[in-house]
């Protein structure tokens, strides 16, 4: 009996064009967001390309050894996340921690500027305006307080890219990620290329200011560019932790942190998201011919809270497949 591997092999899965009727089910009807409308029907039409976000980030660390605020892990131990590195496939569930902006591996570089690696593919002649925005959630949290009337937050924008310069640095440098405190319900964070022939203009005070409840994706666009095409669209569910809280206490919206009973914090949140994937294999033999062929596919697992697999792609890294075949 002679038995031969012709493949075996994992990768981690890259961006996928997203599914045009879910992104009319949370981006126009409102499934999962703040608020509906977000976009139109005509914009996830005209959809024709990925957007690619990749995360290659050190490992993690939060407590008694770091600096103030994050120093404070509302009472739970430290907290620690190993290296990870992941594309964003369209509807993943992440963590704040996940996709943080400071590198938060020691506390020599806790404060150290980390984000993703944003690529489109670019047609000459036109140019590019990226956005990501944070489309909130459902939860009460979004309708109480100071932040009752506002309807999307804008995270950072980069305008006027073209093929000839090629995709900006700031794509990577001006990232600025999540700092959702709900830990129940993930808010929607998505990431935007418009396509447009004119030079884009920057949006004054008014439709810039994302602390308002005049800031819409849709009021900054057509600020911005008023005949730009959406051309690429890339979202996560970032879940919120301590690590949030930490976060806006160390920036200007030190406001905004709750404390630490009033977010009811514990160790059971989404913390190290994503982790490695988990294997599960199945078995089948040809009827005929004698093939045996073990498909192993991945699970998304986290290493709090539970897996994040879910039927909108949600943290499916690929599918590893290896062939035997016996003969006699």
């Amino acid at each position: 009996m002679q038995a031969f591997l012709l493949a075996g092999f994992v990768t981690l899965a890259t961006a996928a064009l997203p599914d045009k009727a879910m992104l009319k089910s949370i981006f126009i009807d409102g499934s999962g967001t703040k608020v509906p409308n977000i976009l139109t029907q005509a914009q996830i039409d005209s959809i024709d390309r990925e957007l690619m976000i990749e995360f290659d980030y050190p490992a993690f660390a939060m407590g008694s050894a770091m600096p103030s605020p994050f120093n404070d892990t509302c009472g739970q131990s430290a907290i620690s996340c190993p290296a990870y590195k992941f594309n964003v496939m369209p509807g993943m569930n992440v963590s704040t921690i996940g996709v943080r902006d400071y590198a938060m591996t020691s506390a020599s570089d806790y404060m150290t500027a980390v984000g993703p690696t944003i690529t489109f593919t670019m047609t000459a002649g036109k140019k590019y305006t990226f956005m990501m925005v944070d489309g909130f959630s459902g939860a009460d949290y979004w309708a109480a307080g100071m932040v009752a009337p506002v309807k999307q937050n804008l995270h950072y924008s980069v305008l006027n890219m073209d093929q000839s310069s090629g995709l900006s640095a700031a794509l990577k440098t001006a990232y600025r990620g999540p700092a959702s405190q709900v830990v129940a319900t993930p808010s929607i964070y998505f990431f935007m290329v418009w396509e447009h022939t004119e030079n884009a203009i920057q949006p004054g005070p008014t439709f810039e200011n994302s602390a308002n409840s005049l800031f819409t994706t849709q009021n900054w666009i057509q600020e911005a560019s008023a005949n730009a095409q959406l051309v690429a669209i890339n979202y996560f569910k970032a879940y919120g932790n301590v690590y949030s809280r930490a976060d806006l206490l160390s920036g200007a919206l030190a406001w905004s942190a709750e404390t630490c009973t009033a977010a009811g914090f514990s160790s059971t949140d989404k913390m190290c998201m994503p982790s490695m994937p988990t294997v599960t294999t199945t078995t089948s033999t040809g009827a005929t011919d004698g093939t045996t062929t073990t498909v192993a596919a991945t699970t998304g697992a986290v290493t709090n809270g539970g897996s994040v697999t879910s039927p909108e792609l949600s943290l499916i890294f690929g599918i590893a497949v290896a062939i035997t075949i016996a003969r006699k």
